[in-house]
Formats: structure tokens, sequence, C-alpha cells
């Protein structure tokens, strides 16, 4: 079931499958149509803020070396403007370190340095060293530029970070470190879930039901896509393990095996399907996590009067991937769940993630019988792979409730907390106020630092979107967290116990407002960044 406010109504996802279908670009009787955020220039829908060839105007190009920020061509990440070319002192001979500094003749530049000669390991192109795994101006190959805010991972170029905008049906890649965003790109119907394989990225489509591929550089064009059934559904969690790709489907309570064959014609990874299992009547199977030979799928069961087959984690033994088989279920109902009240709270497992401390799973703790609103604060249960055992970790109510998704980090843990949203109705859904949305660091099983999501407005006036914790994905030590509310990026540091605003809008350390990756529709006042993923 899709990452929404409050993502937990039984009939939410065939409401966002109906609104995925309004998002799609191309209409016949009327010509090109472009969803939210993206202009029509030609026969094509582009982002004027951030597309190199049509930056602020169609057929407005950015020079050599430039990126579209904004609308605005500038030199890109890594370069810097040296008598008004966009140069990279690391590399440039005639600039080596500074603008200006010439290295003597005969000598090279690499690293910001002159030299007599390359080092190991470095390619020279021209008189620059560099390393074709990395460079950027020079991956894989001497010249190969990356386009747009791209790096070069292991000699091909690709966003370090990508996320998916459900509503609008569009992807944008992010670079990390410089969080500087790359053009989005109309992608599918409806995107609910992200995962990344070598270079490639694989967004599953509730809309139309089918695992769609793009290279991480190319994130408009489908290279392949594969059926996730006959019937749409809600498919929660994309787990690669290679050759494996598994996907659990919260809708139609199946977990899905699909085993990489070999590229397609167009150059996709060639998946088929080699198994599903059925796990029951209302299990709602949310997330993956992998420990040895065994998987660990919560079951959040539904809003029906039977929580017998939810409320659980299923362990699967997939030593054969093609034959999975279900080991046990271990129920999660006896932990003490706080309850504010005394009253009813169950722990509607959401995400899990296996370290080497075990495997955590995240509690929304909500009172199915009253809205799924919070009845005792976000919650961790840590299951021993060893027997089995469960204990629960408490990430405080004042903090944290409805904990979303949860990622080891290093020797740490970051929860995501969604909070207490509530909607607007009248509004389309937009979240009029919402309470213990953001992160929550955990070290040695025990909650250490969190960090509050602000919308950077005073809530209730006019045309401020309040900021509700999506998915995250984490690169180069950072936090890279989805809001599901008004589609924006927040970028936060993860240090030893600490967790440091980088973009946002709480802190005057940060180095400036969240990114706005997803644009919001005036038509829809919710957008949704559903799902982020980080490309390694």
């Amino acid at each position: 079931m899709p990452r929404w406010p409050r993502p937990l109504e039984p009939l939410l996802p065939l409401l966002l499958v109906a609104l995925a279908g309004l998002t799609l670009t191309g209409c016949p009787d009327e010509g090109v149509v472009c969803t939210s955020g993206l202009s029509v220039c030609g026969e094509t829908c582009v982002d004027l803020g951030g597309d190199t060839s049509n930056c602020g105007a169609c057929g407005n190009a950015c020079g050599a070396g430039q990126s579209c920020q904004q609308g605005a061509c500038e030199c890109r990440p890594g370069t810097e403007s040296c008598g008004g070319a966009c140069v990279a002192t690391a590399s440039d001979v005639a600039h080596c370190g500074a603008c200006g500094n010439a290295c003597p003749s005969g000598q090279v530049c690499e690293t910001g340095t002159c030299r007599e000669g390359c080092s190991a390991g470095a390619t020279r192109c021209g008189d620059s060293c560099v390393d074709l795994r990395a460079d950027t101006l020079n991956c894989g190959a001497c010249g190969n530029a990356c386009p747009d805010v791209q790096s070069c991972h292991a000699g091909r170029c690709a966003y370090d970070v990508v996320t998916a905008c459900y509503t609008n049906g569009q992807l944008v890649g992010i670079q990390a470190g410089t969080d500087a965003l790359g053009p989005r790109r109309q992608f599918g119907a409806g995107v609910q879930s992200l995962a990344a394989w070598e270079g490639f990225v694989l967004a599953a489509d509730a809309t139309n039901s089918r695992l769609l591929q793009a290279a991480g550089g190319e994130l408009g064009a489908v290279v392949e896509e594969d059926s996730l059934g006959a019937t749409a559904g809600s498919p929660n969690d994309v787990f690669v393990d290679p050759p494996y790709v598994y996907v659990v489907d919260s809708v139609n309570n199946t977990l899905q095996v699909l085993k990489r064959e070999g590229p397609t014609q167009g150059g996709g990874l060639g998946l088929r399907t080699v198994s599903q299992v059925n796990l029951g009547r209302n299990t709602s199977p949310q997330g993956i996590a992998k420990w040895g030979t065994l998987l660990y799928v919560p079951l959040f069961g539904t809003a029906s009067n039977d929580f017998a087959s939810g409320n659980a984690v299923v362990r699967l033994d997939v030593s054969n991937p093609e034959q999975p088989s279900r080991v046990d279920t271990i129920p999660l109902t006896g932990l003490d769940l706080k309850s504010f009240d005394g009253g009813t709270v169950l722990p509607l497992p959401y995400s899990v993630a296996a370290t080497d401390g075990g495997v955590y799973v995240a509690l929304t703790n909500l009172n199915p019988y009253n809205n799924y609103l919070p009845n005792g604060p976000g919650m961790l249960a840590r299951i021993d792979p060893a027997d089995g055992g469960v204990s629960a970790i408490d990430l405080g109510a004042e903090d944290c409730l409805n904990a979303g998704y949860v990622e080891g980090v290093g020797e740490q843990l970051v929860v995501a907390c969604l909070g207490e949203a509530r909607l607007d109705r009248a509004n389309g859904g937009l979240a009029d106020s919402v309470r213990a949305t953001g992160l929550v660091l955990v070290k040695d099983d025990v909650a250490v630092a969190s960090y509050a999501l602000s919308p950077g407005c005073e809530p209730g006036t006019q045309g401020c979107r309040l900021a509700v914790a999506s998915r995250f994905a984490v690169a180069g030590g950072a936090v890279y967290l989805g809001d599901t509310n008004a589609g924006r990026v927040f970028v936060v540091e993860v240090e030893d116990g600490r967790l440091v605003e980088r973009r946002g809008h709480t802190t005057p350390q940060a180095r400036g407002p969240a990114l706005e990756a997803c644009p919001v529709d005036p038509r829809r006042p919710v957008s949704n960044a559903i799902d982020v993923t980080a490309l390694p």
C-alpha cells in the first residue's frame, strides 16, 4: 500500500491508482499534455528548470561544463568559472588547482597539482590525469562527460539518488554531496517503489502492474518492463539480491521472485518471474529484508475485524529462490506497545531492515478502529535471528509517531516517522496538521537523536504545505528523506549519535531549503515523493 501521510486506509491504494491515471503525459485529442512541472517544447515534455537543452526556455541550451538549476545555466558541480569558461581545476592544466594556475610546459594536472606524469591508477587524457571510473568529465573514456548533475559510477554516468513522484508520474535524479537536482522526467503512471541494480533503476508501477527499468542516467526511457501480475495491486517493496529480485504486493498478498537472465534487446537486465508465493488473505506484506537464507516480510494486516493473519513477520526460506518455502511466522502482538489510553493499539509493521545486530521492524503502532491514528509511540521490534525472540524499542512519542521506514547506517539505525497526519478531504487529501514526523537515530537499541521535519512556514497560513516523512535513501553518509505531502526531499547528515540538517528548514547552518523534487499540481495539492533510492 502506498506511502502516504496516513498510508494505512484499505481503500487508499485504489484511490491512488485512480489518481495516477489522471497524470499520464500525452492526450491524442489535445496534442502534447504535460504533467505539473513539465512544459511542452515541440512534441516533448521537458523540465525547463533542469534541462540543459531547454534551460528556462525552449531551445535555450547551456554551454559546455554547465548544468541547469532552477532555470538558469551555471557551472556544473565539480567545475568553476575561470575567465567565463567552466573548468575542472582538479585536472585542467591551464587552471590547475586554481584559476590561472597553468602548469609548466610538459607537465600534467592531477587532483589540482602539477606533475611530471600521471600517478599509478590514473589515466592521461590530454594533459589531465583522471580516474575514468569516477571522473564526471571523463567517465569510462577520455572526453565522455556526464550530462547535467550526474556522477560517474564505475565508469558509467548516473544520478546518485533518484526520487519517485507518485502523483506526477515522474522520476528526478539528485547528485549526492552537492544536492543538485537533475531534470524531472516522465516515467510510468504510478511508480510506488524503487530499487537500484548495476546502474539501473527498478520502478514498481502500481497503476500498470509492471516492474519498469531505466538506466540510471536516462530516467525518462523504459528499457525493460516485466509483469507484476494480471491484477493491479500495491507493490510496496522491491528487494534486489543478485541474481534475484523480490517484490511484495500488499493488496494481492504476494511475494514475487524474478531472476536475471541476461540483457534484453532494449538493454535491460533481462528479468523473468520464476516463482510467486501467496502469503494469505489479509496479510498485506509491506517490506523485505534478508538474513542468511531467510527473507523477513512484515505483515501489516488489513482494516477488517480479523487481524490474526497480520501483525507478524513471516520468515521464508529462499536457499532455493525459485522454490521459496514458509519457515514460520513470528507474532508481534505480545509486545508492550505502551498504549496512550490503555485502549486498542496494534503493532502494524511497515518495513524491515537486517543488520549485524539483528532484524529490525518498524511498528506504526496504530488503532485500526479509530481511523488508524497513532495510539502509542513509534517503535521498533528487534528480532533475534538465532531464536526468533522479539523485543521492543520505544522511539519516544514526542519525536516519533507511526514509525514507517527503517534502514541501517553503519552501526546505527535511522527510522522515518510518518507522524500523525490529519487530512483535509475537501482539499484533495492535503495534510492540514501533523505532529511527530521526521527521523530518529538509534544506537545500541536506544533512540539517541531525532530530527523533526518543518515546513519552513507557519502552519495554517496561505500556501504553507506541511512536511510529512516518507521513505528515504542513504548516500554519502546523508539521508535523502522524501516528503509525501509536498514533494520535497530533505537532506540530513548522519553522524555518530547526531542527525544534522543539510537541506531543510529548521537550522540556520543548513545549506538551503529542502529540495523541490516533485512539483505540486494546483489541481491536486498533494505531491507525493513516495520513494527514494541510491545508486551505488
